[in-house]
């Protein structure tokens, strides 16, 4: 296997964190607000099924005057392969780009990140001030269409990258055991996503104030990765992955899986009914004592035949998300991805 000996010439205080979509309560289109050293960029990342994870469409919009470059930058041959940014510099809107390193794939060709430019008065011009770490990028954004929204260039926050806090997961908009509610029915928050309280004895037996109960929030259709489950009403215990919730039989199988009783969340009777059986498109899957990694692609799971193969499309083996043993048999199969 040829290996591609670089030299990084990003500046390590420009790097900032990627944040992990899997780990984001809901199947997304994730919003993310980034508050740069100068400037403030929204960032939506869409999951886009007919991409592999080897590739990412990025597409760029601002209103602002000042011309702004987003650069896919390849680390080996210290350049830009293609970019997208305002009109004013002739720029496009839109560009697809691919990994640029892996199995089949060529030194000093594709991408390994993303450069942001500002185009500064005369003399100084084109400047790059922002970027992200490559194997994040890829891990977590490949497969994706990633859209920077160029909101402000003035209203940073001072911090560079490597002043930059990393993200605490799981990313969700309201904390848990928020308590909601519409005027006629409550709803309580929990891994991101909000569960109907059908029994008002819930209530009281959680201990929550129904007067400190927030006016109505929109959230996300389900729970973040990881987010643990149980109805009040009944003992079974769910982990939830992809949307998902599989059934974790004893307390060695939860201690196994790394979780303790502690992190169980109770929810409101048949809350956990929300939950499907399948979970969302792009899933790594494996159980607990059977290597085979799994794939959810069009309802079914395909297994990954080989490492090569994972690595091949580009797969992270960070991704993979493990359940108890035969939790998977019941489940549709589909072909071999080879």
């Amino acid at each position: 296997m040829t290996v591609c000996v670089t030299t990084n010439y990003l500046d390590p205080q420009s790097i900032y964190p990627v944040l992990d979509p899997r780990r984001t309560a809901g199947p997304g289109p994730y919003q993310y607000a980034y508050a740069l050293a100068w400037d403030a960029i929204q960032i939506t990342v869409q999951r886009n099924s007919p991409l592999s994870s080897c590739t990412m469409n990025v597409r760029f919009t601002t209103t602002l005057t000042e011309g702004k470059q987003i650069e896919a930058w390849n680390i080996f041959a210290n350049n830009f392969a293609t970019s997208v940014g305002s009109a004013s510099l002739g720029l496009g809107s839109s560009m697809t780009i691919t990994r640029a390193w892996g199995p089949g794939r060529s030194c000093g060709t594709g991408a390994d990140t993303l450069v942001l430019c500002r185009q500064f008065a005369w003399p100084r011009g084109r400047t790059a001030l922002y970027t992200f770490p490559p194997q994040d990028f890829w891990d977590f954004w490949g497969g994706c269409t990633v859209t920077f929204d160029w909101l402000s260039d003035t209203q940073g926050s001072n911090l560079w990258g490597n002043q930059t806090p990393q993200p605490t997961y799981p990313l969700v908009k309201l904390r848990d055991r928020t308590l909601m509610t519409d005027g006629a029915q409550f709803r309580v928050v929990f891994g991101g996503t909000d569960f109907v309280v059908t029994d008002p004895a819930y209530l009281t037996a959680m201990g929550f104030n129904t007067s400190s109960a927030i006016p109505l929030v929109k959230l996300p259709t389900f729970p973040a990765d990881g987010t643990l489950l149980r109805d009040s009403d009944r003992p079974e215990v769910f982990v939830v992955y992809g949307g998902a919730k599989f059934w974790i039989p004893d307390p060695l199988t939860l201690s196994a899986l790394g979780f303790n009783f502690g992190q169980v969340n109770v929810v409101p009777p048949g809350g956990t009914s929300k939950l499907g059986a399948l979970p969302i498109n792009g899933t790594l899957i494996k159980e607990q004592s059977d290597p085979k990694v799994f794939m959810v692609e069009s309802q079914t799971l395909r297994w990954v035949r080989s490492p090569t193969v994972m690595d091949t499309r580009c797969f992270a083996w960070r991704h993979v998300r493990t359940v108890p043993d035969t939790a998977l048999a019941a489940l549709p199969h589909g072909a071999d991805l080879t």
